[in-house]
């Protein structure tokens, strides 16, 4: 039986969010990382566009890159899992940076398309490598009724780069990627030097329990593994599109990267204004199924609308912010989705049994920007966009079908 965290005894603003110092810890480091990564990021498929002068190498560089990506975040779940078990949340969060220097040292200094997408791998792999402690902290220092709302917490940190981020990054673009790119490292020397504070500070760990891989997977509970079979179905559609919406949106819509920075900051600002209310709403629901569920249809929806909204006769910009909003509101039962996974393990496996599941799912979906990319450069985009939009639904439908999302505590009782 885990132990439940004890509450604190001040009940304001900060207990009331879940907070305390070791959430404090990873509120820095998914800001400010986010941040480093996201001014330069979403404009990625354009710098491939103006790289390569030409929009079918674009694609194809940028669907191995996605694939590539999911690849290497499968592994990086997995060795984040594993640090986080063996070292504790402090010594995995500091860890999870190294790689990124490496990556901005090759997009620095090199403009060969495929040293440039290897530097991007890099810097990009933060994430996966400190999911499994920032997990690992919530789910050990929150008390279960402040689980939700803490993930959500740390959304609107991981979604306030996504504003602050593409704004500045589309405004500095027109002088140069280099300059993007300095202002990620500088961001990035910034945050370490608060996280190397915060960390310092944090309580030592006890020795952790030896556990075998085979023991995490057989604490799968059937209603995880089935809501990581909807996982699959819904992330492999969203990856026909996610890092190709770039390239449709300036290449083929021909809007301007300014315009798509405008577009990335508005979806984030619209995830943005869902998290605290719907994290404390599902707090106290029976279930988190109805938010879950709307987080997977809105995900399966965004390549459809991404398609069909342009076309109602609408100006461009006006259509394409419609699309954009209400892929910002898919984001909010993805605090629930995150709170009921951390509460599907003990916690003497939660921080392997998290790397593993992430890490397992990346592994599936790893094909998919090459099979997007390829159907791009045969079919079209548009055929593109609807085949991962009819995949996403299939996601959806076995989610509402097949997993319960029942409580940990039902369970048992």
């Amino acid at each position: 039986m885990e132990t439940e965290p004890a509450k604190p005894r001040d009940e304001g603003l900060a207990g009331w969010l879940g907070l305390n110092r070791a959430m404090l810890a990873v509120l820095v480091m998914t800001a400010g990382l986010g941040l480093s990564e996201e001014v330069w990021r979403g404009f990625f498929g354009p710098y491939l566009k103006h790289l390569t002068q030409n929009l079918e190498s674009a694609v194809g560089l940028l669907g191995l890159f996605s694939a590539a990506l999911n690849l290497v975040e499968g592994v990086a779940y997995v060795v984040g899992g594993s640090l986080a078990h063996r070292l504790g949340a402090r010594g995995a969060l500091a860890i999870s940076a190294a790689p990124v220097f490496a990556g901005f040292a090759l997009l620095f200094f090199t403009r060969e398309p495929w040293a440039v997408v290897a530097g991007a791998l890099l810097i990009t792999n933060w994430e996966p490598l400190s999911v499994p402690a920032t997990f690992e902290v919530v789910g050990s220092e929150v008390p279960k009724d402040r689980r939700t709302i803490a993930f959500a917490v740390q959304s609107i940190q991981k979604r306030l780069p996504k504003v602050i981020g593409p704004l500045t990054g589309g405004l500095v673009f027109a002088l140069g990627y280099a300059v993007n790119l300095a202002l990620a490292l500088g961001l990035l020397v910034l945050v370490l030097g608060m996280q190397w504070a915060l960390l310092s500070k944090m309580r030592p760990r006890e020795a952790p329990a030896h556990v075998p891989m085979r023991e995490v997977l057989r604490g799968m509970s059937p209603d995880l593994r089935a809501l990581l079979t909807a996982e699959i179905f819904l992330r492999w559609g969203d990856w026909f599109v996610r890092d190709m919406a770039s390239l449709y949106v300036v290449g083929v819509l021909a809007r301007s990267e300014k315009e798509w920075g405008f577009l990335l900051a508005l979806s984030s600002a619209a995830a943005l204004a869902t998290y605290i209310p719907v994290g404390k709403l599902v707090d106290r629901a029976p279930s988190p199924k109805p938010y879950i569920g709307v987080t997977f249809l809105l995900f399966a929806l965004f390549p459809l609308n991404l398609i069909l909204l342009p076309r109602l006769g609408l100006p461009p910009m006006v259509a394409l912010s419609v699309v954009f909003v209400l892929n910002g509101l898919r984001e909010m039962g993805e605090p629930a989705r995150k709170s009921l996974i951390a509460s599907s393990f003990p916690k003497e496996v939660r921080a392997r049994a998290i790397g593993l599941y992430w890490g397992l799912r990346s592994f599936a979906f790893c094909l998919s920007p090459i099979v997007a990319a390829l159907l791009w450069r045969s079919v079209g985009p548009e055929a593109t966009f609807l085949a991962g939009g009819a995949i996403g639904l299939a996601g959806t439908a076995w989610f509402w079908l097949r997993v319960r999302c029942t409580p940990p505590d039902a369970r048992a009782a």
